[in-house]
């Protein structure tokens, strides 16, 4: 099999213009909006909101991690807290780095990632 690697992640919104206007404040830049997508641009992988169709019936939040990864994660939870986005719990270590949960307005969990520095 060829090596792979994830193009983009997404999640279903039930209001694209107010996810969009979430996602910006907290630093996303859009690179892409075709209808009822909107792609973020973090570098090789996209994330990106989709407007669940009707149809579909309604948005159901998910509590799949998505990490996005940050070079100070302590500056991102003051930021976050000042712009009023609910995060679950604070920030927390695990051996392989430090994570901090937040709630996009449809209530998806998401999390941002730290890299700890190599021990030696």
């Amino acid at each position: 099999m060829n090596p792979v690697k994830i193009y983009a992640c997404w999640v279903y919104v039930s209001d694209l213009q107010k996810s969009k206007l979430f996602y910006q404040s907290i630093g996303f830049q859009v690179k892409l909006t075709d209808g009822d997508w909107i792609e973020f641009n973090l570098g090789e992988t996209s994330f990106a909101i989709l407007r669940r169709p009707p149809y579909k019936g309604e948005v159901r939040a998910s509590k799949t991690r998505i990490m996005f990864e940050t070079e100070d994660i302590e500056l991102v939870y003051a930021e976050l807290k000042d712009k009023g986005v609910r995060t679950v719990g604070g920030i927390r270590t695990e051996p392989y780095g430090k994570l901090l949960t937040f709630e996009d307005p449809d209530g998806h969990w998401l999390e941002f990632y730290q890299r700890l520095p190599p021990c030696i």
